[in-house]
């Protein structure tokens, strides 16, 4: 076997010192890697309720010089972000040679980036009622909208440049995409390369919690976990980022709809439980379809084989000649 590994990552710089602990460490974990066997089977569905937003459609802005402007085609937007990540793809950097300072320029992996905020469960169900219903949730949402804005941009600070956003109506929970920059497009950067985000699980859980409902033991222990491991890593004052934006966007819709969406979220507190048991059910409904895939094979592999019955020569063009010896 041989293998090509371009080492971007300070780990796979280290990895071919064979007496370093880094080496080590990714020995045991290649070796745990090789005593789990993954078998793909097809996903049964998903439990997680279907949504429609009928006439509702998606849109983007764009955001520059402190001014909102809307997008107008489909691909415009697509087409300004490409633009920008090309302008955004590098920055100057102060280092020195032989001891005298010198400006270098340095690329950017990943100029642009895309934070995700979806809907809380219970506003995405009342913007569908008022859809069935036949009333237009539209006016509420651009309501909502503005306001989580304003305290998006005050989350962010200095830590990003804002160029737009895209609102997302094609999936079962409504949802923003705000795409920032750490690059000024100038040789310019703002903030840490880092945004302290803590991942859409624990955003979820965050959420089921703040709507009282009644999550299971194993969901809350490791919801103590990652909020400990996050505070280790941050500080005790520090707020995940996408935990605040979610938070953000629920008190908008709270402010702007006031007890007309408590129903919603009661409801969904008391559908957790059950969706967690249907979730449970699916999982154990892949370990059956992977388990009969198995027994399949074993069937396949007794039973009786056909007699070998070898190929004629091979006639076509003849062999490359021998090649130099590499010793």
């Amino acid at each position: 076997m041989s293998t090509h590994t371009k080492a971007k990552t300070r780990r796979q710089w280290r990895h071919p010192a064979s007496r370093s602990a880094s080496h080590q460490e990714d020995k045991r974990q290649g070796d745990r890697r090789r005593e789990t066997d993954w078998i793909g089977v097809d996903a049964p569905e998903r439990p997680s309720p279907k949504r429609s937003f009928g006439p509702i459609q998606g849109h983007e802005y764009t955001y520059e010089r402190g001014q909102w402007r809307r997008c107008e085609t489909p691909e415009e937007f697509a087409d300004f972000l490409e633009e920008e990540a090309r302008r955004r793809n590098w920055y100057r950097d102060q280092t020195s040679r032989k001891g005298v300072p010198v400006t270098m320029t340095r690329r950017v992996s990943a100029p642009l980036e895309i934070l995700t905020t979806t809907f809380s469960p219970w506003l995405s169900d009342h913007t569908a009622a008022q859809v069935a219903a036949g009333r237009d949730p539209r006016p509420g949402l651009a309501k909502i909208r503005n306001t989580w804005l304003q305290a998006a941009q005050r989350l962010l600070g200095q830590s990003r440049w804002l160029l737009g956003y895209a609102f997302h109506t094609d999936t079962d929970d409504l949802h923003f995409d705000l795409v920032l920059s750490r690059q000024d497009g100038n040789g310019g950067r703002i903030g840490e390369s880092g945004l302290k985000l803590v991942g859409p699980w624990s955003v979820g859980c965050d959420r089921q919690v703040r709507a009282g409902a009644d999550i299971h033991p194993d969901k809350r222990r490791q919801l103590r976990r990652g909020v400990a491991n996050f505070r280790r890593r941050y500080g005790e004052q520090t707020v995940p980022l996408d935990v605040a934006l979610a938070r953000a966007l629920d008190t908008a819709a709270d402010d702007v709809l006031g007890e007309e969406l408590q129903p919603y979220r009661d409801a969904y507190a008391r559908r957790v439980p059950e969706m967690e048991r249907r979730h449970t059910a699916a999982q154990l409904a892949a370990v059956e379809a992977v388990k009969s895939q198995l027994l399949d094979r074993t069937s396949e592999a007794e039973a009786p084989k056909r007699p070998y019955i070898p190929l004629p020569p091979f006639s076509g063009p003849q062999p490359e000649p021998d090649l130099p010896s590499l010793g």
